[in-house]
């Protein structure tokens, strides 16, 4: 498991060292707009969307462990593509392939799973959200601080050291033993028949099962928070004068929250309020977070408290809604989803969160052109609320033995 987990960590460095560098890169460097830099961040989650129930099905019928080295290695491929480009074009192509990639994280909870018992899955769950977390911290920080040194673009360095990560999560996952599902009650004849089924018949009956619920509130709760990862660092730029290096030392708090929640509390918090109800108490607590957002871009002028002190406490708020809400959800999934179907119904869930995320980063750029931060926290709020009502809806109609 700690490979794994390795592995999750150094996927998210290279995605998390783009955000502080962005801004600065498309907005001050090329002189593109705001909706041209969250169209970048779009393209990179619109690959996600396509490949994560590709890669998902092609792990269950070829093997995991092949199909997340085969991934690593196309992720790498795009790192160091988008590392040496510096016009608009490569660097779209380049985070299109990227993306591509980074669609293995259905791959990688499949694996995980196997790997867990059916009652330790939330925690394996927070464990992985932990070690994205952990990406996060050392991602922005290395795009912050790194970014600007040697003479080719602001973004080079950075991109540079995140490629060599992915070679050794390459080196990672080659020592890895295959593991089959010993939660599978499945003859080897069903699985491999359920492997075998076309594609889009598979996709079809999942998305129209409890998968398919689970895949809306991950749509839902990617949508939101997209506003969040597209709008923050624009926020942080425009009212407190932030540049890549101060953006970066903020992500770092970022992830260190989140390591706190999902490495450590998490699964005391779903032990005692069960899987459903710890979705809905994240969800309750991002959904506040954004609306004081909406108040403080609104106001903040008029507020005496200092400017960071409410940007400390407001991004907490949001960071522990959203540690809370997204591994819990995976591993509720994970319950419900068949061992035969796993890669395939992990991918589709995460898919339509990359595809969330998508919609959300398209619409991130205009928002903010439009109205600020108040019309990106604003929006994001309405549709947590609807993550809510999804949540409430689905902790009522599973059965209660598929949850605890």
């Amino acid at each position: 498991m700690l490979a794994l987990l390795l592995v999750v960590f150094i996927n998210f460095v290279g995605i998390g060292a783009l955000i502080p560098v962005i801004p600065y890169t498309i907005v001050a460097e090329l002189g593109y707009s705001e909706t041209v830099m969250s169209a970048l961040l779009a393209a990179f989650s619109l690959a996600m969307f396509i490949s994560n129930p590709i890669l998902g099905r092609l792990s269950d019928r070829f093997g995991r462990k092949e199909m997340l080295i085969i991934s690593i290695a196309i992720m790498v491929a795009g790192n160091f593509w988008f590392a040496l480009s510096n016009d608009i074009y490569s660097l779209f192509a380049a985070r299109i392939l990227a993306g591509v990639g980074s669609g293995n994280i259905g791959i990688i909870q499949a694996m995980l799973v196997a790997r867990s018992k059916t009652e330790d899955r939330a925690k394996s769950m927070g464990l992985m959200g932990a070690a994205i977390g952990a990406g996060f911290v050392l991602g922005p920080a290395i795009g912050g601080l790194l970014s600007g040194i040697g003479s080719g673009p602001l973004h080079q360095t950075p991109f540079l050291l995140a490629s060599l990560f992915g070679v050794f999560a390459i080196l990672l996952c080659l020592r890895l033993p295959k593991v089959q599902d010993a939660s599978t009650s499945k003859s080897d004849r069903e699985v491999s028949a359920a492997a075998a089924m076309p594609l889009l018949s598979r996709l079809r009956s999942l998305s129209f099962g409890t998968i398919g619920w689970f895949a809306l509130a991950f749509f839902l709760l990617n949508l939101s928070f997209a506003q969040v990862e597209a709008s923050f660092v624009l926020l942080m730029k425009d009212m407190l004068d932030f540049d890549s290096r101060d953006t970066g030392w903020m992500f770092t708090y970022i992830g260190v929250c989140i390591i706190i929640v999902q490495g450590g509390l998490i699964g005391r918090v779903v032990k005692r309020l069960g899987e459903m109800r710890t979705v809905i108490v994240g969800a309750v607590l991002l959904l506040a977070g954004q609306i004081l957002t909406v108040g403080f871009s609104l106001a903040a002028s008029f507020i005496p408290i200092a400017l960071l002190v409410q940007v400390i406490g407001i991004t907490t708020m949001i960071c522990v809604g959203f540690a809370l809400t997204n591994p819990t959800l995976s591993a509720a999934s994970s319950r419900v989803a068949n061992a035969s179907d796993m890669g395939g119904a992990l991918g589709l869930v995460q898919g339509f969160g990359s595809l969330g995320q998508v919609f959300g980063l398209v619409l991130a750029g205009p928002l903010y052109q439009l109205g600020g931060g108040a019309a990106n926290y604003g929006f994001a709020g309405l549709i947590t609320f609807a993550l809510i009502l999804t949540a409430m809806m689905l902790r009522r109609t599973i059965p209660s033995t598929a949850l605890v």
